[in-house]
This record gives structure tokens, C-alpha cells and sequence, in this order.
């Protein structure tokens, strides 16, 4: 028979009841007589036993719409002490429950008032005179108190209401007991959660040292339990060495008829006087080990479906377990925080093994240095990472989700924070989704469009890298090969003979501005710009075809985007590149330009900064660009530059072929929320489990995996409120 008892709090639930730290009501069962208790700042708060009444129910304490107002904090209430709190309501001028005024004003008259308005009379307020002079008798000065003022009639109700205090408190254990518990042979049940317990057999001869963080990483409910017994090391020793006797005699006896030694006895001997030897020198002490691990499961078909993955998780390390089987209620109760090895099946063990076995090794991804991700779901620790250790391979990035599963949220979570270690930020936002980010916290807002007055000119020279030896018009021979690139991303593709003429056009533009490949520096000179381009290409023989697809970006609807001299600056801790009001066919070419004058600018000066590349299928959709954002990511590590590549078309961005290497050379991998289409793709990219497949699917908002290196953690992107603040977009921000 399953044993019963009468259950207050273990199936309630504490998120409907619970206001920020408040008041736990527990509800008795309304066809008992039973008095109310609640918990408040470690002190057990009782009413005394009042009369029932006939044909009504007592209503709890309070009703869960008063929580918020009654779990303010004391600071923000009157100002009473704890005592008084406590005086109010063990002796009658406690603070009435907002149910039960609502109960009491349904029996309020209304009277009339000198004015004619009519006013409810309040129900008379409780004068048990007991309480009125043990109240009276507290607040008696010390000079005035006398014993004879604590009359026998006091004494009694004050040792009454003793009594009722101390039964409430010395009866816990009903409030926190289970509804039931029922013991089975193979399974336990609790409360409707079906458990199962193992306890380990034996051990191999050689295990892992991290066994415990794989174990750990499992995905089921579970609780590990560890019993450690140090033994005296002198009987251990007399002990070992009637087992070494017995060993050797086995062998010797095999010996003497020619037998096979058993390999097993042989390593147990050389075992034992290992044991023997390291015990003698101190070098390790000897134990008694017990551990328990209990699985849990809704269902019995999850139950065993679990409990076979548990088994061969760890028959995978060559450790035994067994069902405790006609045990699970002393298997439950030695995996609960009582300190109580009901269960008592032990195996030795020593130091070494010991140190290798604490269940305090997990897949945890903390680092000293970086910027706090959130909150580990697997084990509830912390995820804290740095992009810029000098250990990895390189400080970029990629985050992959599907819209509205928090990219945004994240990607200016990890700005913020990243602001706040001197990193310098720039961002490429096709969405103007950082502009408000950008203005509280005084960056540079550029906004790249058709009837903007910010100008990026592509024609500038790009400035000499720090450390590099130059030879004559190195710069200008790099600047027209990216000119190139830019030319064919606005006309298209070219042709062999085309591309030569626009190279040799492009080297008299420059020429026209005194700019020449035999000069040693272009400081103080004034770069062209596209117009000066176009004239050259209308005046050369053959050029009229680049001629006449550049002219609309000269004279054309989009003559203001390139052919404008640069009057920006990044030089600010955060700047932001806009590009939404840009047309569909102008965002590949204008990304293109911003990109490339980023890179003149990190080269320059090396220091570390961080680029966020938002929406990068928009790149990856030219050849000749994508290119050019994969040859940034594979240097951006010599210049000091992290890269954060950002998509919510997996399909688009897997597809490229520079989607892969961009992953692949990225430190930091962020998923997040998948579509049931996109994860297959995703899988065929990264190689996910069933398990983080699952999780991807179904995870919330902000939630997914970190994968960093060989670590895949699942995580939980946290925010305080005032960096909220700053992220969301309905909020104003006042000087």
C-alpha cells in the first residue's frame, strides 16, 4: 500500500502564487479543519485557531491578486520593525488581508454623511483584551515594568500562543512531504514522477578523470548521489596483504600445474600491491565509495527509454550499474540532501580514483576574461567567453536563427558589454535596428542611402598599415583592384578585354589627379571620384559599354551614393552603417563599399574592434562580394578585428559557397531558434545531435546552443533591465 500523506505545498505551483519574493500561501484542503501558515523573511507566520462557522469556509490568508502588494519589501512599508510585524500578528493588530476586506465590505451599511454622500461603516476592529494587554505590556517602558503586571491569565495565553508557534514549526515536515510516494519493484512514483535508481557495481581497472561531465551532460531528469568513508589505513593494510597472500597463491598453485594464469587474478595482485605500496608512502588514502544515480521520467516508456541511454552512457566508461531493484524507496531517499545512504553498497577506492569521480566536472563554458553570455542550461552555471583570447584562432563569429528568435537582442547584448572592455564597435545594420542603441550610448550614425548627405567616396586611397614595408604604388595598385570589384558588382560581370580597359582607365583617372604608380606617397592629394572615372571610360575607344551601365551612378537616379567626396568618420567607440533605405539592387554594391572602407580604416590603426555584419546573405548573394567579406573574416585576426556574421536564411547562407568556410572560421558559433526546414541544412553544415536539433526546434526566445570549439553548451541569453533599456525599441531614453 502506498503510504499517504497529507500534502500543502509539493504540487503547488510557486509561479502563480509567488509575487517577486512575496508571501507562499498554503491552502489547506477545504473539507479540513486546518490552520493557515505562510513563510515570510525566515519567520513562520500562524493565526491563532479561530471557531468555524457554520455553513461557510475560511478563505486562505491572502488571494493571489494581493501578492504584489503584500511582498513589498519592509523599507517600502511603513516603517515597523520585524518585531512589531511580528507582534501584529501574533497579537491582533496585524495588517487585514485585502480578501478578507472585500469579504467584509459586502456587510458594510451605508450611513449619511453631514454632506449628504453616503459612506460605509468599517466592521468593529478585533478587542480581544488579552491581546490589547500583552500589547499594552510590550510597550511598557522598562522603568515602569513589573511582574506583577503579567497577571496568570497572561501567562497562559502567552503560553498558548507558544504552543501554537511551536507545533506549526516542529510540523515542517508535513509541508514539505510529497502528496504520496509509491514503491514498485523496478520504479518509484512520487506525486505522479515516475523514478528509477542505479547503484554502481564496479569500476574498471583505468577511467577517465572527466567521466562525470559526460554523465552530467545527459539530457533526463536526474539526481547523483556520492557516499564517501575514509578507513583506517593499518586495517586496510593488514586486509591487502591477506589478499595479496591469497592472490600469490593462486598464481603459484597455476604455476606449479601448468595451468593458465588468469590475466584477471594476475592484475588484481599487481592491483593490490600497487594499492599496498602507494598506502605505505602516504601517497594515497583509502575509502569506501557509494554512488547512486536516480533517472526520472513523466512515463514509463520515457522512463525506460532514458534509463537504456543512461546505461550505455556509462557502460561506455566500462562502469557496471544495476537496478536497485525491491529498493527504490531507499535508493530515493539516499539521492535526497539528507546525508542518508540507506542503500549502503559500497566499493573501494583511493585518492586518485576519487579526484577523477567528483561529479564537480561539467561541460561548463566559464572563462576568466570575456563578456557573460547567459545562463548555461544544461548544469545552471554561467557562460562567460571571450572572442579576443589570444588562445583561439581567431575572435569572429556567426549567429543563425530564424526571425524573431532574438539576433538582434543578442548581437547589441553582446555590444554593450563588449563597450563596457574598451572594444571598439562598428556595425553594418541593414534594418536600422541599432540606431537607437547607437544614440544612447552618443556613437556615430551614418546612414547610407539616395537622398542621404553622408558620403563614403570609393576612390579614397586607403592609409599604410602599421609594420609594412611599401614599395612605389603598392596602395594604388591594391585601391584599383578593389575598384574593380565594386565596378563589376554595379555593371556586372565582364569580359577579359572589358576588365583590361577598365584598369587601364582607372590608372589615367588617378593619373588626372596627379596620383601615379611611381610615387612613393599620396598625402595631401585629392582622390577622383566615379564622374572623373566615367569621362575617361566615354573618351577611350571601347569604353562606351562601361560607359553607359555606370552613367546612372554618375548622372542617373543613384548619382548622389558614389560619386560624392567622403565626409564620415569611424572614429568614435560605436559606430553604425545604415542601409534600409537603400534599394534591393543598390544594398549588394553599398555594403560592398562600406565594408571595404572599414577595412582601409582597421588596417590602418591596429586595435581591437569588433564588426557586425548583419544580414550577410545580402553579401552573399555577388560572387565578387562574398569573396571579398570571406577574404575579410580570414584576416580580420592581423588587424585586431572580430567579426560577427549575422543570418536568418539558413537556406541562402548554407547554399553559398562561402557560407561553410564562414562558419568554419568563425571561433564562436550562436544558434538559436531553427525552423523544422532549416535545421536539416543546418545539420548537414555543423553535424547536430538528435538531442540539440530537438532543442533548436522547440527552444524559446533566446535560448539555443554556444558552440565554442569542441564545447557545444545550450544557453539561455539573460539581460539585466537596464541593459534592456538600451536593446528594445520602445524605450526613450532622457538626458
Amino acid at each position: 500500500m502506498p503510504t499517504k500523506i497529507t500534502n500543502i505545498i509539493y504540487d503547488t505551483n510557486y509561479t502563480t502564487v509567488v509575487a517577486n519574493g512575496g508571501f507562499i500561501n498554503f491552502t489547506p484542503d477545504p473539507n479540513k479543519q486546518s490552520k493557515k501558515l505562510w513563510f515570510r523573511d525566515s519567520l513562520f507566520w500562524t493565526t491563532p485557531k479561530k471557531e468555524p462557522q457554520k455553513d461557510t469556509h475560511e478563505e486562505p490568508p491572502q488571494s493571489s491578486d494581493n501578492l504584489q502588494q503584500s511582498s513589498e519589501p519592509p523599507s517600502k512599508k511603513a516603517k515597523k520593525s520585524r518585531f512589531d510585524n511580528l507582534l501584529d500578528n501574533l497579537f491582533g493588530t496585524g495588517t487585514k488581508k485585502k480578501k478578507a476586506d472585500e469579504k467584509s465590505s459586502t456587510n458594510k451599511s451605508p450611513t449619511n454623511t453631514t454632506d449628504g454622500k453616503t459612506e460605509a461603516t468599517t466592521p468593529e476592529a478585533d478587542t480581544n483584551p488579552l491581546k490589547v494587554a500583552v500589547r499594552k505590556l510590550l510597550e511598557t517602558p522598562d522603568a515602569e515594568y513589573s511582574d506583577k503586571l503579567l497577571t496568570s491569565e497572561l501567562r497562559s495565553y502567552i503560553k498558548a500562543v507558544e504552543d501554537e508557534y511551536t507545533k506549526n514549526i516542529a510540523d515542517f515536515k508535513s509541508h514539505i512531504a510529497p502528496s504520496y510516494w509509491e514503491a514498485k519493484t523496478t520504479t518509484i512514483n512520487v506525486s505522479g514522477l515516475l523514478g528509477k535508481c542505479y547503484y554502481t557495481q564496479s569500476y574498471p581497472t583505468y577511467i577517465d578523470a572527466l567521466w562525470t561531465r559526460d554523465i552530467l551532460g545527459i539530457h533526463a531528469k536526474w539526481d547523483m548521489s556520492f557516499y564517501l568513508y575514509p578507513e583506517d589505513d593499518a586495517a586496510i593494510q593488514s586486509m591487502l596483504k591477506r589478499k595479496a597472500t591469497q592472490l600469490k597463491a593462486e598464481l603459484s598453485e597455476a604455476m606449479q600445474k601448468g595451468i593458465t594464469i588468469d590475466k584477471d587474478v594476475e592484475q588484481q595482485y599487481r592491483d593490490v600491491e600497487m594499492i599496498r605500496e602507494k598506502l605505505s608512502t602516504r601517497e594515497e588514502r583509502y575509502f569506501e565509495l557509494s554512488s547512486y544515480f536516480n533517472i526520472y521520467d513523466t512515463t514509463e516508456d520515457l522512463l525506460k527509454e532514458n534509463g537504456k541511454k543512461f546505461e550505455q552512457k556509462i557502460g561506455g566508461f566500462g562502469i557496471r550499474v544495476k537496478n536497485a531493484i525491491h529498493r527504490m524507496d531507499e535508493g530515493l531517499v539516499s539521492s535526497l540532501p539528507l546525508c542518508l545512504d540507506q542503500l549502503g553498497i559500497t566499493r573501494s577506492s583511493v585518492t586518485t580514483s576519487l579526484a577523477g569521480s567528483f561529479p564537480f566536472i561539467s561541460n561548463d563554458l566559464v572563462q576568466s576574461t570575456g563578456i557573460f553570455y547567459g545562463l548555461n542550461l544544461h548544469t545552471g552555471g554561467l557562460v562567460i567567453f571571450d572572442r579576443f583570447n589570444s588562445k583561439l584562432p581567431n575572435m569572429n563569429s556567426v549567429i543563425l536563427a530564424t526571425s524573431g528568435a532574438g539576433k538582434s537582442f543578442t548581437v547589441k547584448l553582446e555590444i554593450l558589454r563588449y563597450l563596457l572592455n574598451g572594444i571598439d564597435i562598428i556595425v553594418i545594420d541593414p534594418e536600422n535596428e541599432y540606431k537607437q542603441l547607437c544614440e544612447a550610448v552618443g556613437g556615430t550614425y551614418v546612414n547610407i542611402a539616395t537622398n542621404s548627405q553622408q558620403y563614403i567616396n570609393p576612390f579614397d586611397i586607403p592609409p599604410k598599415i602599421e609594420d609594412v614595408e611599401y614599395g612605389k604604388g603598392d596602395l594604388l595598385r591594391s585601391q584599383i583592384m578593389n575598384l574593380v570589384g565594386l565596378v563589376q558588382i554595379l555593371v556586372g560581370t565582364l569580359s577579359a578585354e572589358e576588365e583590361a580597359l577598365l584598369d587601364k582607365a582607372l590608372q589615367s583617372t588617378y593619373a588626372l589627379r596627379g596620383f601615379s604608380l611611381e610615387d612613393d606617397s599620396y598625402e595631401g592629394k585629392q582622390p577622383p571620384i566615379m564622374e572623373d572615372l566615367m569621362n575617361v571610360l566615354n573618351g577611350m575607344q571601347g569604353g562606351e559599354k562601361i560607359w553607359l551601365k555606370l552613367s546612372k551612378y554618375v548622372n542617373g537616379t543613384f548619382g548622389k551614393l558614389f560619386n560624392n567626396y567622403t565626409n564620415i568618420d569611424i572614429n568614435n567607440r560605436i559606430t553604425v552603417f545604415s542601409i534600409r533605405d537603400l534599394e534591393d539592387a543598390l544594398k549588394t554594391p553599398a555594403m560592398f563599399n562600406v565594408l571595404n572602407y572599414i577595412r582601409t580604416k582597421v588596417r590602418s590603426v591596429k586595435k581591437q574592434r569588433l564588426l557586425v555584419c548583419d544580414e550577410a546573405r545580402i553579401m552573399l548573394q555577388n560572387e565578387i562580394s562574398a569573396n571579398f567579406l570571406f577574404w575579410l573574416i580570414k584576416r580580420a585576426r592581423k588587424y585586431g578585428l572580430g567579426i560577427t556574421t549575422i543570418s536568418q536564411d539558413i537556406e541562402d547562407f548554407i547554399r553559398s559557397q562561402y557560407g561553410k568556410p564562414i562558419v568554419s572560421n568563425s571561433s564562436l558559433q550562436i544558434l538559436l531558434k531553427q525552423s523544422t526546414t532549416s535545421i536539416k541544412s543546418l545539420n548537414t553544415l555543423l553535424g547536430l545531435s538528435e538531442a540539440e536539433q530537438q532543442r533548436l526546434i522547440s527552444g524559446g526566445i533566446g535560448e539555443g546552443l554556444i558552440f565554442a570549439g569542441n564545447q557545444h553548451i545550450a544557453v539561455k541569453i539573460l539581460a539585466s533591465p537596464t541593459e534592456k533599456e538600451f536593446i528594445t525599441t520602445d524605450v526613450k531614453r532622457t538626458s
